[in-house]
């Protein structure tokens, strides 16, 4: 973790993360929040940067919650 050039915290790589996750992943959105690019939010969230950080467990369709699977 001595990349001193990560736009991002943790709190907010595992905050995308689980965004994504559940899918309430509007991209824009959590990067004007977070005040970085889309791409770094969308990146860091399905994994494609940020390696060292857990993913969240995925869940299956049949565990959504009515309406939503």
């Amino acid at each position: 973790m001595g990349n001193t050039s990560r736009k991002l915290t943790v709190e907010q790589v595992l905050e995308a993360r689980l965004c994504y996750m559940v899918g309430e992943w509007e991209w824009s959105k959590l990067a004007k929040k977070f005040g970085v690019s889309r791409d770094a939010v969308k990146n860091a969230a399905q994994g494609v940067t940020y390696r060292d950080l857990p993913m969240p467990p995925k869940r299956s369709l049949s565990e959504r919650p009515f309406p939503y699977g």
